[in-house]
């Protein structure tokens, strides 16, 4: 099982389920040295910043699980990149993640209008420091109804 850090839609509980039905969520982690942005693709990305941190979700992932985020992820098309990066778990001190980075649009831009509901989504079901959100990713996805599935 290999620990993952996401940070943008896979934040979104139902999504994980559906796309890697053998994941286990660890808990929070806090990935120090990169800002959260939306890509000009139109996605989260993070972006090297030595004053900032990124929120988000530690799961472990099986090989066929993280075989299905790599398709989801685009790796095959370079739109991320796959990295080991050092993710701060509470309690459990820094441990090495997968994270998937867009190292080629580091250039900020809008979001698709249907990859803000599930950020949205994602933003509610992480619990998230709502500090946090507001100042790095409400300036990017605007806090939107969440409609009802």
């Amino acid at each position: 099982m290999k620990p993952y850090f996401a940070f943008g839609s896979n934040l979104w509980r139902q999504q994980m389920q559906q796309r890697c039905p053998g994941h286990r969520l660890l808990g929070h982690g806090v990935l120090a040295g990169y800002r959260w942005i939306i890509s000009s693709r139109g996605y989260a990305n993070i972006v090297p910043d030595a004053a900032e941190v990124v929120q988000g979700l530690v799961y472990t992932l099986n090989a066929a699980d993280e075989a299905v985020l790599d398709r989801y992820e685009g790796v095959a098309e370079q739109h991320y990149h796959k990295l080991m990066l050092p993710v701060r778990l509470p309690d459990q001190g820094l441990q090495a993640c997968l994270v998937y980075v867009d190292t080629l649009r580091t250039d900020a831009g809008r979001p698709w209008p249907e990859y803000i509901v599930r950020i949205n989504h994602g933003i509610r079901d992480a619990g998230l420091d709502a500090a946090y959100v507001t100042r790095c990713i409400r300036p990017f996805v605007p806090d939107q109804p969440i409609p009802v599935s």
